[in-house]
């Protein structure tokens, strides 16, 4: 029997981890975009960081974010041993040391082995040329990554094909064949003009999704700007990233040269992509409260007008969560990962396709029913019908779905 046909619309961090999962699961599948490249969108970010978010009472939000860091890391681990990504030019994930500024109050640290968050050791603090006392957390499974070559890396997964300057415009109902009864959907462009049909349809087109989901969709527009440079030989910015109120990024190898990267804004409702000077002083406010020292080493980039701004129009829901769910038999989304692409894509990927093929979901089924659209009204069922069988995962545990090919 030949492999199903699936069909997904979106070619960012999204839409190429739910390609590479399905594919993985025995589909074959087709992703257009309408750019001419994948990853033109949010994901081409020059570098971007992965972490955890911590919380006073490791709550929902605590949870989905470690998580999806070791969906992540599966992931980048899985993908380096193909060769499709380069560790250390692709991705580094050594540890990031996170700068609690604004907090006080402890934060749950919850035991989870040798790859556990704990509290900052001195030499950390030091190199990073914080005092000792400073209020730190230490993420050993976090780092950064290139969203650009993640996503080839999934898009190179066998059985995925890629399409782009292939616009969709709508999503309609198709024609089941004689041979195969079950209904598909047929992708058209502006003209009607049929481009692509499948059983299966992922819309995962980013702030496009709201029009190609009939406005099922709550999604709202989240511009934001790096600041970024080269770095010189004579500074000393540490060897790890560092977040907290924005975050700094060092050593990422960029065509140019070894850069670093800081930010990002926060644009609620913008849309404009033009670089704006109030952010690049913004970001660098925020650096020096996080790192003065790395403020001082990075300020006459700022002074002197040679940092370089990279910005793009994220696409988040209305509680800042990913939307991953069905809409309609055959016709899925997953959508709305917002400035925690790099963090949340491999695991909504892995809800996606457990829920596909009705098997036991990847995470807890709590967390799962977070991410699920039915939160917003928009499921063709609420996710408490859902016919999957009861979670495999125990608490704190990622766990991928069986690979086995299965028809929706």
């Amino acid at each position: 029997m030949p492999a199903p046909h699936a069909l997904v619309i979106g070619a960012g961090l999204a839409g190429a981890s739910a390609a590479s999962a399905l594919a993985r699961q025995g589909w074959q599948v087709q992703v257009l975009d309408a750019a001419p490249a994948p990853a033109l969108g949010a994901s081409s970010l020059p570098a971007g960081l992965m972490a955890p978010h911590l919380s006073a009472d490791d709550g929902l939000l605590s949870r989905l974010t470690r998580q999806g860091l070791l969906a992540t890391r599966v992931e980048l681990d899985r993908l380096s041993a193909t060769g499709r990504l380069r560790p250390g030019l692709d991705w580094q994930a050594d540890g990031t040391l996170e700068h609690r500024v604004r907090h006080s109050r402890p934060v749950a640290l919850p035991e989870q082995g040798a790859g556990a968050s704990r509290p900052a050791h001195p030499e950390e603090l030091a190199t990073a040329g914080l005092p000792a006392d400073a209020t730190a957390i230490w993420h050993p499974q976090a780092g950064w990554v290139r969203p650009s070559a993640l996503v080839r890396a999934w898009l190179a997964e066998p059985g995925v094909h890629f399409q782009g300057s292939t616009r969709v415009e709508r999503l309609v109902p198709g024609q089941a064949d004689q041979a195969d009864t079950r209904p598909t959907w047929q992708a058209q462009d502006e003209s009607g003009r049929v481009v692509a049909e499948a059983q299966l349809v992922v819309i995962a087109a980013a702030l496009g999704s709201a029009a190609l989901a009939e406005g099922r969709l709550r999604l709202q527009p989240v511009r934001g700007q790096v600041s970024w440079g080269l770095r010189s030989t004579e500074d000393t910015l540490p060897p790890f990233p560092v977040n907290g109120s924005g975050h700094l990024l060092t050593g990422v190898p960029l065509g140019e040269g070894l850069a670093w990267l800081t930010g990002s804004s926060y644009g609620h409702g913008e849309r404009d992509t033009q670089p704006r000077q109030e952010d690049h002083a913004a970001n660098l406010a925020r650096i020096r409260a996080l790192l003065p020292a790395a403020a001082e080493a990075l300020a006459p980039a700022f002074a002197d007008g040679t940092v370089q701004a990279w910005t793009g129009v994220r696409c988040a829901s209305t509680d800042r969560r990913p939307l991953v769910g069905l809409l309609a038999p055959g016709l899925w989304t997953l959508t709305a990962l917002g400035s925690r692409g790099l963090t949340f894509a491999a695991l909504c990927a892995a809800l996606l396709t457990s829920r596909v093929a009705g098997q036991g979901l990847p995470l807890p089924a709590d967390l799962a029913a977070a991410l699920d659209l039915a939160r917003q009204g928009a499921a063709a069922s609420p996710a408490s019908a859902d016919n999957s069988p009861p979670s495999r995962a125990n608490a704190g545990e990622f766990a991928y779905p069986d690979k086995t090919p299965t028809k929706n």
